[in-house]
């Protein structure tokens, strides 16, 4: 609140100030502040802190105390605004981008409250002597939560922040307070922590990729760093490598503490006084023991681990971590940029198989009378025309848009969304994709997005085969229920040279594993039925299948 406004849910204690002026006072105002408008509590607090920071009039204990408080209120507010993020696409509308500022605007109030602190904490024999561990651990903290609100809506933050959170680190390292444990209700699964704890859980928080992640596989990582950061030690020299560990041999995982980045696995790395080693080996028996037990039937909640998740997805979120994490995997061969310069993009199962198919969708055995256009096309060039396919647009609302070409490699396209896009984008999201003057779309997948404060970069994975657009539906095998009306869908081919079984990519939830599906295609004549093996992967609308 600004100083002598009326509060939205205390009054001042006194007039031209806070609206407490101690410990005590602040305990009281948060406890009358509403819990169910976290923005206009957000906001609040974030007024409280810039006055807070920028005032004398409190001591450095008092200080410390209301920060500490203010802390908690923080955090559950963060919690009901990461709701606002849950499973969105990017660019944010205007009400959501606004309210993000204001969460990065109190994360860093935070953060500077705790420097101040530290300020005060210098002079020797100061009150706040003893509690150097705890604000050192607490401005960690707050750098990587920093650091985490950017990766949730897929934007770049300042790398200095990096440059910051080392700084950090060396000077705690240097008073021999990284594993002091301190009390820590906000950011671990137990009561307390460390800064060795706080800074590990930063440097796997990045190393996963966060712009690969939905927000949901963020919190994931979330929770599984504030029960196992504590597994991680911070070494001078290279841990040695052991079964299920390192599965590339040399490459370790270190960070340079003079440098704008943070960990990364390396071949080579040699011991010096900038270097510090990330040890995994516990960390990896870990995740390891809980894939085999979720694979024995071991329930999510015994392995504190998110309940809302199913077994098999959490499995391979495991597998995702470790392989992020322990397994010290060689970054990619280096891309190219192709001589297509532009793609066209379509989105959705709908859209995609209008455009793959040449026309628009008809329920198998419903005749449909072909327009005289579409007679004319079939009689002169043998299919009907994209010209005639485009005349239809109107009539189904579709269209496609061109986007810039980055780059590409095997099984991987990245694009650049045009400014003026009329779609967003979001990890999961199924796209139809056709480069340069190529005679089809290929489906692929939003598998990563990076806003650059000027464009928006989608990496869109490719999915294998060329896609045969098909109708499918799934059987309800009960004879009270009539079959349900046939719905878009795709069919993959198999490729023997990779390993790539057959499969369909079909709307979600419209089969189990074991279910039955129909496949219709108008050059079949008569429907296929097929039973579902597995699901390979689940996307935001649909989920691919393996069949039998």
């Amino acid at each position: 609140m600004l100083i002598g406004s009326a509060p939205s849910s205390a009054a001042p204690t006194r007039p031209g100030t806070l609206f407490f002026h101690d410990a005590r006072s602040c305990k009281s105002w948060l406890k009358a502040m509403p819990i169910n408008q976290p923005t206009a509590g957000q906001k609040d607090l974030l007024d409280a802190l810039r006055i807070l920071n920028r005032t004398a009039d409190f001591a450095p204990l008092e200080r410390l105390t209301a920060l500490e408080l203010m802390r908690e209120r923080v955090a559950f507010f963060l919690r009901e605004q990461r709701k606002r993020y849950w499973s969105k696409a990017i660019p944010l509308s205007a009400s959501e981008s606004a309210a993000w500022q204001v969460s990065t605007s109190l994360v860093a109030e935070m953060e500077a409250g705790y420097r101040r602190a530290m300020l005060e904490a210098h002079p020797s024999g100061g009150v706040l002597a003893a509690h150097v561990a705890l604000i050192s651990q607490r401005i960690i903290r707050y750098i990587g939560l920093s650091m985490l609100l950017s990766s949730l809506v897929y934007r770049r933050f300042d790398t200095g922040a990096w440059m910051r959170l080392h700084l950090q680190w060396i000077e705690a390292d240097e008073r021999g307070l990284v594993t002091t444990r301190v009390r820590d209700s906000v950011g671990a699964a137990e009561v307390d922590s460390s800064i060795a704890q706080a800074y590990a859980a930063v440097l796997l928080g990045q190393l996963v990729e966060t712009n690969s992640l939905t927000v949901r596989e963020m919190d994931f990582v979330d929770v599984v760093l504030r029960r196992l950061a504590h597994k991680v030690a911070l070494r001078r020299h290279p841990p040695v490598a052991e079964g299920g560990v390192g599965a590339y041999p040399g490459r370790v995982c270190a960070v340079d503490l003079l440098s704008n980045a943070g960990a990364a696995f390396h071949a080579g790395v040699m011991p010096a006084e900038n270097i510090l080693f990330v040890d995994t080996s516990e960390l990896s028996r870990s995740l390891r023991g809980r894939y085999k037990r979720l694979s024995e039937g071991a329930e999510l909640s015994e392995l504190e681990l998110p309940s809302d998740w199913d077994s098999a997805d959490a499995q391979a979120m495991l597998l995702r971590l470790h392989r992020a994490w322990c397994d010290g995997v060689p970054p990619p061969p280096p891309a190219t940029v192709p001589i297509e310069s532009e793609a066209t993009v379509c989105f959705g199962i709908a859209e995609t198989h209008f455009f793959l198919s040449g026309g628009r969708f008809d329920q198998p055995g419903v005749e449909r009378e072909m327009t005289r256009q579409e007679i004319n096309d079939l009689a002169m060039f043998g299919k009907v025309s994209e010209a005639t396919i485009r005349s239809r647009y109107a009539e189904y609302n579709y269209g496609t848009e061109a986007w810039s070409v980055i780059d590409r490699s095997r099984m991987l396209l990245r694009l650049t969304r045009p400014t003026n896009s009329a779609k967003s984008v979001a990890i999961g999201r199924l796209l139809g994709v056709r480069l340069g003057t190529a005679d089809s779309f290929a489906i692929g997948v939003i598998r990563a997005l990076d806003d650059d404060g000027r464009d928006i970069n989608v990496s869109v994975g490719l999915l294998p085969g060329r896609a045969e657009a098909v109708a499918v539906r799934g059987v309800v095998e009960s004879r009270m229920v009539s079959q349900a009306l046939y719905v878009q869908g795709f069919r993959l081919p198999c490729i023997s040279s990779v390993d790539e079984p057959e499969s369909l990519v079909l709307p979600v939830n419209l089969a189990r594993v074991g279910g039955k599906v129909d496949i219709y295609h108008p050059q079949h004549g008569r429907p296929k039925q097929v039973v579902v093996e597995a699901v390979v992967e689940r996307g935001v609308e649909f989920d691919r299948v393996t069949i039998a």
